[in-house]
């Protein structure tokens, strides 16, 4: 036990029958396989002198190093690294677990079982525990995978739904929560914390409920009083901090379900609000407003008069991230041309922002995640300004800013910055775009503390629902609209580049042939090439250039046209096959004589998410000898 000041005291040891194997992860999406031990007795338990095995048969496969202890409460929690590779340290263990199905076993020095757990094929990324903490009952956790920590579900009928962390009079601290069901719930009994070392910081008294569909606010004057807080917190705005409710029975027990928030650094009045995009992910991002109720207070009695409110829409800018060019074509041999990538940024307002503190300009903005970035002091954006973010040294590197500006046909007045650290991962990344709050001031135990607060966060990806397409074929990942919430695939496309312009405005066609020069870079390395020319047939397949664009196919690939592959007749239906191309509509057109008559429509072809067999049926077709079907795209009116 600790005994700061004092002579050291040996704390009492509790006994190994209080182990359990609590959680498992046998097929992670990532990382090693891994396993928890949970101790749920009132003492911390020696675990040297224990063997940790994958075989009942096998008793002493992986003994457990010496001076190895297991805590309580929420330190009664040690993950094992399963990955048959114990000179990697004390938590790693001398096998790996299968996920066809497995047994996890304790055995004390002298043989005798402790704890064990058997299992079934898992399901990849999805682990499988007691719920509660220790208890025989075993389920499987697909969003709340903790481990070394306490298993938990999430709350159906409650979710934290505003924070507001950063605050002066006459606001404060306050929490939020929302419930979306149609019954009221009774709060009364469970606790409010913002560590999940103490869940039980405070108390809510008995009798608080959430009306159905509505709100329940929680003060600062409430949280951080000796008054229901056996611990009294304030929420962290310098460095990011948790919001946890956790539910409890009538004797104070924790059940395990809960709702849980993170967020960061936050800018002062500026709330954090619960944002669900598109596919159904759940942010936690600044809010354009806060919407606790009262929320333009003279006083803060004024403002905990607020009984909660629904979100506004997530705050946006002032400078966005517009476009990413993550994946360019190849060139000169270059499997993974980095040299090419860029991250476009947007002011989206009216008005210059300084991209640094003007009160302290040494303190700058800075990009963070699959790539790094530091602005240089003193650079300004301009309104409705563009400024390029490149992978190079654009005042070192003459040769490549030449050849960067060339290949985009870049406007000498659009700025670029770089290099950034790492590379844009062709697969998907995190790109997250962050400013400098004011430093923190004395009397602040952080005094100095300079906090980053998020302008926004974006993880793309290459695959759907992101928009397809994007993949070393030239194009770029663009935001839609300046003004839509940055995390989410609806308010992407996938288009010509456009850096330093408006995304969606007309791809650059430097000799105004009709090929985008970006076409002409992806299939034929240079605008200049020979065979790039709009009439030319370089693959002799019968399509020129021109068609292949409009197509969409490759140019230099005889097997790569638009056409119908096959037509096959079974009783009274046709079936067609073509190739359909990402991002292309399709209308599949047919007439029975061709000396005379129109062409009419079969039916379209929506644009598809990535390139593949489309299979169209004609069950019309049963009551003619011949027709015939033509293949045409864009789609017809």
């Amino acid at each position: 036990m600790a005994t700061p000041g004092a002579l050291n005291s040996a704390a009492g040891l509790g006994t190994v029958a209080n182990l359990s194997v609590n959680e498992w992860m046998a097929d992670p999406a990532n990382g090693s396989d891994w396993f928890e031990i949970y101790n749920g007795g009132p003492q911390p338990v020696a675990l040297d002198g224990l063997f940790l095995t994958d075989d009942l048969t096998r008793k002493t496969l992986s003994p457990i190093p010496p001076l190895s202890f297991i805590g309580t409460g929420a330190n009664g929690f040690v993950r094992f690294q399963a990955d048959s590779d114990p000179n990697a340290g004390a938590d790693h263990v001398k096998f790996k677990l299968s996920k066809s199905g497995d047994t996890i076993g304790i055995y004390s020095s002298a043989g005798t079982l402790v704890a064990a757990v058997s299992f079934g094929t898992q399901q990849t990324g999805v682990s499988q525990g007691r719920f509660p903490d220790g208890s025989p009952n075993t389920i499987n956790f697909t969003t709340t995978v903790s481990p070394g920590e306490s298993n938990y579900l999430p709350l159906s009928n409650v979710v934290v739904n505003e924070v507001l962390s950063h605050t002066d009079p006459p606001l404060e601290d306050a929490i939020e929560f929302y419930n979306p069901g149609a019954i009221d719930v009774n709060l009364g009994g469970w606790f409010i914390s913002n560590t999940q070392e103490n869940l039980k910081k405070y108390r809510i008294a008995d009798g608080t409920t959430v009306p159905a569909g509505g709100f329940k606010v929680f003060y600062e004057f409430q949280f951080n009083s000796t008054n229901g807080s056996s611990i009294p917190f304030t929420l962290n705005s310098a460095h990011g901090d948790r919001v946890y409710l956790s539910q409890a029975d009538g004797s104070g027990n924790l059940t395990g379900y809960r709702a849980a928030a993170a967020f960061g650094a936050a800018a002062n009045g500026v709330s954090f609000g619960r944002y669900t995009n598109s596919i159904g992910e759940v942010d936690y991002a600044a809010m354009s407003a806060r919407s606790f109720g009262a929320d333009n207070p003279s006083t803060v009695g004024q403002f905990r008069t607020g009984i909660g409110a629904p979100n506004p829409y997530p705050r946006v800018g002032p400078v966005a991230i517009n476009e990413v060019m993550y994946d360019p074509p190849s060139l000169d041999g270059i499997e993974d041309n980095t040299l090419d990538e860029y991250i476009e940024l947007l002011n989206v307002t009216p008005n210059a922002v300084p991209l640094f503190d003007p009160a302290a300009p040494t303190n700058t903005w800075k990009l963070k995640g699959g790539v790094d970035y530091a602005f240089p002091q003193n650079i300004t954006l301009p309104g409705g300004g563009f400024l390029l973010l490149v992978n190079f040294d654009p005042l070192a590197d003459q040769a490549a800013l030449a050849e960067f500006r060339t290949r985009y046909n870049l406007d000498a007045s659009v700025p670029l910055f770089g290099p950034y650290n790492g590379h844009l991962a062709n697969s998907g990344e995190n790109i997250a775009w962050y400013k400098p709050d004011p430093p923190q001031a004395p009397p602040h135990p952080d005094a100095g503390f300079v906090p980053y607060v998020v302008v926004e966060q974006i993880h793309y990806s290459s695959l759907p629902p992101w928009p397809a397409n994007a993949t070393g074929t030239g194009s770029s990942l663009q935001r839609n609209a300046a003004s839509s919430y940055g995390n989410d695939p609806a308010n992407w496309l996938v288009g010509a580049p456009t850096p330093g312009r408006a995304n969606g405005s007309t791809p650059f066609d430097a000799d105004g042939d009709g090929l985008p020069d970006a076409w002409e870079i992806q299939n034929f390395g240079s605008i200049n090439d020979p065979h790039a020319t709009p009439n030319a047939d370089p693959d002799g397949d019968g399509f020129t250039n021109l068609q292949e664009y409009f197509a969409g196919t490759n140019p230099t690939n005889a097997s790569s046209r638009l056409q119908i592959d096959s037509a096959g007749r079974t009783g009274g239906s046709t079936t067609l096959q073509f190739v359909a191309v990402a991002g292309k509509t399709y209308s599949v057109l047919y007439r029975d004589d061709l000396s005379s008559g129109t062409w009419l429509k079969l039916t379209d072809v929506s644009a598809q998410g990535s390139t593949g067999a489309m299979t169209i049926g004609d069950p019309t077709s049963g009551s003619v000898t011949t027709r015939f079907y033509r293949l045409v795209t864009p789609a017809q009116p």
